[in-house]
Formats: C-alpha cells, sequence, structure tokens
C-alpha cells in the first residue's frame, strides 16, 4: 500500500558562517501548507550531512541527560520527503550563497548533486501521490518555497 505524503517545503532560515562548525545550518519545514516545524538543523558529522529533527533535552530516572525530538516524521516516507526538502534547500542555499566559487572537494559536489536528485526525485513522488487532478499547484510551492511568511520575532 502506497501512502499519499502530502507536499513537503523547507526553507534555510540561518545559515553558519564558522566553516569548522558541525552545525550548518537551521531549516523551517512547512507540510501540506498547514503544519511547520522550526529548529530543524543540518548537521554534519563524520558520515556526512545529515538531518536533524528538533530536539530538547531530559534527564532520564538515571540522572543522565538525553536529548529526544520534539516533532518527527512517524513513516520512512515522510522522512525521506523532509530530509529531501531540506537538503535541497540547504544546497541552493549555499550555491545562491557562493556563486562562481569553485569547490575544491568532489564529495561536497556529490553530495549535493544527490541532494538535489533525491529532491526531484520526492517532489515526482508527492506529485504522482498527490489527489489533485491538476499540475498548476505543484509549480507554485516551487514559488513559494522561497517566499514564506517569517515566524513572528524572526528577521526576513
Amino acid at each position: 500500500m502506497k501512502e499519499n505524503i502530502p507536499s513537503v517545503t523547507a526553507k534555510i532560515i540561518w545559515m553558519n558562517e564558522d566553516k569548522s562548525s558541525a552545525k550548518k545550518a537551521t531549516a523551517s519545514v512547512t507540510i501540506a501548507d498547514s503544519f511547520q516545524i522550526n529548529g530543524v538543523s543540518i548537521i554534519e558529522g563524520s558520515k556526512g550531512i545529515f538531518v536533524s529533527m528538533p530536539q530538547r533535552s531530559i534527564t532520564d530516572k538515571n540522572g543522565a541527560k538525553k536529548y529526544v525530538d520534539v516533532a518527527h516524521p512517524v513513516t520512512s516516507e515522510m522522512r525521506n520527503a523532509i530530509h529531501s526538502a531540506v537538503l535541497g534547500a540547504y544546497s541552493m542555499k549555499r550555491a545562491l550563497a557562493n556563486p562562481g566559487q569553485k569547490r575544491l572537494q568532489k564529495n561536497n559536489d556529490a553530495e549535493e548533486s544527490s541532494s538535489v536528485q533525491a529532491n526531484e526525485v520526492a517532489d515526482d513522488k508527492t506529485t504522482e501521490e498527490s489527489t489533485e487532478p491538476d499540475d498548476t499547484e505543484d509549480e507554485s510551492e516551487e514559488e513559494t518555497e522561497d517566499s514564506l511568511a517569517p515566524i513572528m520575532g524572526q528577521l526576513a
């Protein structure tokens, strides 16, 4: 049984200028133009770049500090859609921030192209699984990704 995945858009809210920091950026994710998740992080770990959902710290019964997700996808399809949207927005933001600058690391180029391809695949899946009869909404979603209204208290 195929799950009908709602539209997922992401906007990069903050980019880290410190290249040595593990946290590269923070994003906001909107699902089905109805539900927004703030505080999604893009982290560079030992195995590459990954998406981390917003977390809070708790102390367990043994006194150990743990981090738990505040919100997270329940299905792998939604997780993939969120990751693709966030990494695609991050790749685009990096490309716009560094026009004409050559990247020396082939690894980064490969990661970015795979992120963009994954985003296109996720968009195609959303289009295929959509119950909307016309494709005009998909085009307008791409246009509104960069024009999402800022959240109260955030700078545009």
